[in-house]
């Protein structure tokens, strides 16, 4: 008997989360790799999405990021690796090798972490998987709110988004972390503790010990639970998503998301739209453009509300948005930086913003790299990639002309400013090399080098309330 309860109770995980990977449309990836840490989240993750795969006939592979920032951690990660390796679930355990930052310790992990692990999914053409649950959102969410977040912030964690070309999910976010510590104990798969959990050193604990306090009142006194967090973070996810698409028949016929890496705006078109529509819509244009995780606060947004109504240049989030004057009608010219006050444009144009804080990383010769957030770059020879821009100002004084002649032809015809951004790879015998444009350059000749603007599908979904159950 007891062996029925236990294969009809993980049969209905199985189902529910079947049901969670069909709705965020993961069922349509060609493979899934799952982020694992050895907890109790991510092991049952891995444990329901290999079950999954089996049953799709999909490729499956588990990842195990060694942070390096404990003398125990390698010895725990290959504890973890050995554990999924006797449910038939192959990990691969990679270390973060860049240099540690003397402060600045978690985001540094999570950055290289992200940075590995989508890496590995675009390689392998698979999604990504992670195992944040409902007491992440709510103290996502928690935390959000005492710092004052509007709509998009009090969504709280993404249900299933599109970053760095890879489609990033997290099958999981409506469950319990009871329901996931008990598919581990039906599965009879241990799991890592993390000591760090207790540390009230982290926001998050302290966050995660106040809303647990509030769950013992509420059983006493009936007042606000963290699930009413879970339900408020639902709440403005699907207003959030209401703006949006209403919104998104407004920009549908204004915006012109260019795959050169800029926009044009019909902004006369949209400063009639309700001022917090305009924000979020907007934040999430600049985010595409600018390349950056996070969009600009609510009250950076207000300030290039009022400069678009005047007509006046910004600039805020990476981006700079620049107006379009009648004075200005070749293509290729340099904009001014002074704005035309007389007649005020109807048009502006969104340029990722160069100059300030020049990126530069490298790339190893036939494997690709994600520059600045928006642009996939691909090199048969090994090099540095950097904007243009910057790339052009460290040879200024050599003997090199970055005429327009020397430019490709797919370039020429481009905005001055959106030219600027556009990565190049600076080979190690210092040549420079102009990629070939994804889906700008028409011609068919394979190219040394290619680029591809990412910033087409950026949008993260909200859907954790269509998987509660």
């Amino acid at each position: 008997m007891l062996q029925n309860v236990t294969a009809n109770s993980i049969i209905a995980y199985d189902d529910r989360f079947a049901a969670a990977m069909a709705r965020l449309g993961l069922d349509q990836c060609n493979g899934y790799l799952t982020a694992v840490s050895g907890g109790p989240d991510s092991t049952a993750l891995a444990l329901l999405t290999a079950r999954y795969a089996a049953v799709a006939g999909k490729p499956h592979q588990a990842v195990i990021i060694n942070h390096q920032l404990r003398a125990e951690a390698g010895a725990e990660a290959r504890r973890v690796q050995a554990r999924l390796l006797r449910y038939q679930i192959s990990a691969d355990i990679i270390p973060i090798t860049a240099p540690r930052p003397a402060s600045g310790l978690q985001e540094w992990a999570r950055l290289n972490r992200h940075n590995i692990l989508r890496s590995m999914a675009r390689q392998r053409d698979a999604a990504l998987l992670f195992g944040h649950h409902a007491g992440d959102q709510a103290e996502t969410v928690a935390m959000r709110l005492l710092k004052g977040s509007g709509l998009d912030g009090l969504a709280g964690i993404p249900a299933c988004r599109i970053q760095h070309d890879v489609s990033i999910g997290r099958p999981v976010l409506a469950w319990t972390p009871d329901q996931l510590v008990a598919i581990c104990r039906l599965l009879d798969c241990d799991f890592e503790t993390d000591s760090s959990n207790e540390n009230t050193v982290f926001e998050r604990v302290r966050i995660r010990r106040f809303l647990a306090e509030i769950d013992q009142q509420t059983a006493v006194s009936g007042a606000v639970s963290s699930r009413h967090l879970h339900r408020l973070g639902d709440a403005a996810a699907r207003l959030a998503m209401a703006a949006e698409t209403a919104a998104d028949r407004r920009f549908a016929g204004a915006v012109d998301l260019h795959e050169a890496g800029f926009a044009s705006i019909a902004m006369t078109a949209l400063l009639d739209l309700p001022q917090p529509v305009w924000r979020l819509a907007m934040r999430r244009l600049i985010m595409a453009v600018g390349g950056a995780d996070y969009g600009p606060s609510s009250g950076a947004l207000d300030r290039l509300y009022d400069r678009c109504k005047d007509g006046r240049s910004a600039t805020i989030g990476g981006c700079h948005f620049s107006p379009v004057t009648s004075a200005k009608t070749d293509k290729s010219a340099r904009p001014d930086k002074t704005s035309c006050r007389d007649k005020k444009p109807s048009e502006y144009r969104l340029f990722r913003e160069t100059g300030r804080n020049p990126r530069a990383m490298p790339v190893i010769a036939g494997e690709e790299v994600v520059f600045a957030g928006c642009w996939l770059v691909q090199s048969e020879r090994a090099g540095i990639v950097q904007a243009f821009a910057d790339a052009t100002a460290i040879f200024a004084s050599s003997d090199r002309c970055f005429t327009s002649q020397a430019l490709p032809l797919s370039w020429r015809s481009l905005p001055y400013r959106a030219r600027q951004a556009i990565p190049v790879v600076t080979t190690l015998d210092g040549d420079l090399i102009y990629p070939q444009l994804k889906r700008v350059d028409r011609t068919q000749s394979s190219a040394v080098t290619s680029a591809r603007f990412l910033g087409m599908a950026r949008r993260p979904v909200f859907l954790a309330s269509t998987l509660m159950g």
